[in-house]
């Protein structure tokens, strides 16, 4: 298979080879190029040190990123990330090398990395260096670790995590000896930061994530113990759209908001994505209605972007039917496209328009347009300004 390298890489590549030094694509692009896949990024590695690299590419613009660990970002058009091939030192922590030794040796570099699909190298002219059989595996849709898996863990315990990503996003199976090795070393996850975990786990969740989540239930306890991973729950999950926020509410599934929330908040996801779940949790099948009024009161709940979300959640919760899913859904869609008043904000009157009245003390505005809201939402009122003020003073408080 050939593989396109892109121009400002090769442009990078030729300049350090021009210098007398190697440079090979390396990593992950290696290997989504060989699946079919547009990398996301490129990186490149080279027998030169960093302040060889300096002199190299010294009519660039140059970001030190990494310097210690052989790191510069090199602008050739956008950035690329260009490292020498280094040799890890002792891992103290179960995620970094205490220090690195830089090599001039290709090989010295790619048996330090995690898997072999992560392990291949190429080089300008196209041809692609596999020590550890990575396109083997490839092939056969299998992660495994380059060496030792138990050593690669205790290095890097997140690696652990990348494993179960990978095999979900990529919808490979993990080796024998690989998934042996993550059991045994599930432990070392209490290490690693919370957010590492949580941005892996979110990827986890939008890949074909239910044979992982149940082989590997005793992993994910470690860090998420709440959640249900039984086979009615993975069988609603699969069913699912890989929405990371909506499968993570069906994995609480009878768990209260509350707890939900004190587990996301711990494994440092956004209040955004907090939020969102917790009014899928806090939602009640009940409000899952099809006329016209209840889907209005349901987009002024729970807004336009977040009301679909939770049709959804009770969909795959199996609370509501596929008929009244798909009723409700029709009807948000036509509701907000033909720009009908679910909101305030959309209200013919505002307050300025209540208190011009000098019928209702100050504290009673927000009471009497909520209920104006209200009587538009049911339709029992036209949502034009003279009606609601006449509407308006007849009320009675």
């Amino acid at each position: 298979m050939n593989i396109a390298i892109p121009d400002n890489v090769l442009h990078a590549m030729a300049i350090l080879e021009q210098n007398g030094h190697s440079a090979y694509a390396v990593g992950g692009c290696v290997r989504d190029s060989l699946l079919g896949h547009k990398p996301y990024d490129w990186d490149i590695c080279t027998s030169a040190l960093t302040e060889q690299m300096e002199e190299c590419f010294a009519d660039f613009r140059i970001i030190p990123t990494g310097v210690k660990h052989g790191t510069l970002t090199i602008i050739v058009d956008e950035p690329l990330e260009i490292t020498t091939f280094r040799i890890d030192g002792d891992y103290l922590d179960n995620r970094r090398p205490s220090g690195v030794l830089f090599t001039r040796n290709l090989s010295d570099d790619l048996c330090r990395r995690d898997f072999t699909v992560n392990a291949m190298a190429l080089n300008s002219r196209g041809e692609i260096t596999d020590l550890y059989g990575g396109r083997e595996d490839l092939e056969a849709k299998r992660i495994r670790c380059v060496g030792d898996a138990e050593t690669r863990f205790d290095e890097d315990a997140l690696r652990i995590m990348r494993a179960l990503r990978f095999a979900s996003t990529l919808g490979f199976e993990i080796e024998e000896k690989t998934a042996s090795a993550i059991h045994a070393k599930k432990h070392l996850l209490k290490n690693i930061a919370a957010e590492r975990i949580q941005k892996e786990f979110t990827k986890l969740l939008t890949g074909n994530c239910c044979e992982i989540l149940a082989e590997f239930s005793d992993v994910i306890s470690v860090f998420l113990p709440e959640i249900q991973t039984n086979t009615d729950t993975l069988r609603r999950l699969a069913a699912s759209s890989a929405d990371s926020a909506l499968r993570l509410a069906i994995l609480f599934g009878n768990a209260s908001a509350q707890t939900a929330a004190d587990r996301l908040h711990a494994l440092k996801y956004d209040n955004r994505t907090i939020n969102q779940i917790c009014l899928m949790l806090d939602s009640a099948p009940a409000e899952i209605r099809t006329e016209r009024p209840q889907i209005k009161r349901l987009l002024n709940r729970y807004g336009e972007e977040d009301a679909k979300t939770v049709l959804a959640f009770h969909l795959y919760s199996e609370k509501i039917t596929d008929e009244t899913h798909r009723a409700a859904t029709t009807a948000v869609d036509d509701i907000i496209a033909s720009g009908e008043c679910f909101t305030l904000s959309k209200l013919a009157v505002n307050g300025r328009d209540i208190s011009a009245l000098g019928l209702f003390p100050a504290k009673q505005t927000g009471k009497v347009l909520f209920t104006l809201l209200e009587r538009v939402m049911d339709e029992e009122a036209k949502n034009e300004k003279d009606s609601l003020l006449l509407l308006a003073k007849s009320l009675k408080y």
